[in-house]
């Protein structure tokens, strides 16, 4: 019998021994460790990205309302408005606005016409209806006064203000140089005229040109509102703001010719600085490039503004964070504006964004109309 040769014997598997193990564990710590790193920081990229975006949108749609609500302003009153302040008639300037470093009529005024004290500026405009040049009759659009007079307005027919009536309808009667603000009281209608009553009526030397002894036949009646722009604190967040007021013709804390009349909305969130610098062409030469711009304007008629420059800083909705995960970056702080440096602070993560534009008064200068 012939004799089998032994079956050839195969090493046994070997297992992992403890320190290869350790050793395997140890650069699988290392590599996802790096990778969580590398996760974070990618996080804190995209994050701060998002936060610069954040911060140049809420800057550039605040400036850009601004902008709009400007180039709107003082329609039909390139010489000026006359208003009733504490009983007497007064020519002043459609737009104007306070100083955050000024004081009495040049201050700047936050919520309920307080005097501000952050240094930024505030901004009055008195705005048509963005329909006073349609047709007659139709919503917003401008009334004809066919009987002149200082007395109540007897005009072709009667407009409705386009939108919800503001708390204080107010009206705007032009013969498209100067013009005054009437606050209506009643509108008696009887086609194909209309009775337009206002609590002006009656004051000695109110109309829109007092030296021809009142309102004249041809002159344009149309819906206006009054907005005052300023910075305050957001009702929830209680960060800044840019916020907007309905205005009403009254005296302020700071002496001007109106006041707000009801609670502010906010216009922009994140939004800590705003300032307005006031071109204006002394010496009527045309040229642009020899405005004088300055800080504040006061209410009285001021020939020759031409031009206002519009600057606002904001912040994103949260800070940003260094590559230690802290919300603070050393130059991340509030940045000078115009005339308003602000007083040194710690830093606080947030991002700064400006934007400033220059926008001329078309409306304001007469050779266009």
């Amino acid at each position: 019998m012939e004799s089998q040769a032994p079956a050839r014997r195969h090493p046994l598997a070997r297992g992992m021994t403890l320190l290869e193990t350790m050793v395997a564990a140890a650069l699988a710590t290392i590599i996802l460790g790096a990778a969580a790193a590398l996760l974070l920081a990618g996080g804190r990229v995209v994050h701060n990205t998002e936060h610069v975006a954040d911060s140049h949108d809420h800057a550039r749609l605040a400036g850009e309302q601004l902008l709009s609500a400007v180039r709107q302003a003082g329609a039909g009153m390139s010489e000026g408005l006359w208003v009733v302040s504490a009983g007497t008639a007064l020519r002043i300037n459609p737009i104007f606005g306070g100083d955050g470093a000024g004081t009495g009529q040049l201050a700047a005024t936050t919520t309920g016409n307080v005097p501000g004290t952050d240094g930024s500026d505030d901004l009055w405009l008195v705005v048509p209806d963005r329909n006073y040049l349609g047709r007659d009759c139709a919503p917003g659009a401008a009334m004809t006064v066919v009987q002149p007079g200082t007395g109540a307005l007897q005009v072709n027919c009667v407009g409705t203000p386009s939108g919800a009536a503001p708390a204080t309808p107010m009206l705007v009667a032009s013969n498209m140089k100067s013009a005054a603000l009437l606050t209506q009281t009643s509108v008696t209608s009887s086609p194909p005229t209309a009775t337009v009553n206002y609590l002006e009526s009656g004051v000695p030397g109110f109309s829109n040109a007092p030296h021809k002894g009142g309102f004249q036949r041809g002159d344009l009646v149309y819906p206006a509102r009054v907005l005052h722009f300023f910075i305050g604190a957001h009702p929830t967040t209680g960060r800044k703001a840019l916020m907007r007021a309905e205005g009403r013709p009254g005296t302020d804390a700071a002496g001007r010719p109106f006041m707000d009349m009801g609670d502010p909305v906010v216009l922009q969130d994140f939004v800590e600085d705003f300032q307005v610098a006031f071109g204006v062409d002394a010496t009527n030469s045309g040229d642009a490039a020899s405005y004088v711009f300055q800080h504040g304007l006061k209410p009285e008629y001021t020939p020759g503004l031409r031009s206002v420059r519009i600057s606002v800083v904001a912040t994103g909705r949260t800070p940003r964070r260094d590559t230690q995960n802290q919300a603070v970056l050393s130059e991340d702080l509030p940045i000078a504006v115009e005339n308003h440096a602000p007083a040194p602070v710690p830093p606080d993560g947030y991002f700064r964004s400006l934007f400033s534009r220059r926008a001329e008064l078309p409306n304001l200068a007469s050779a266009s109309l």
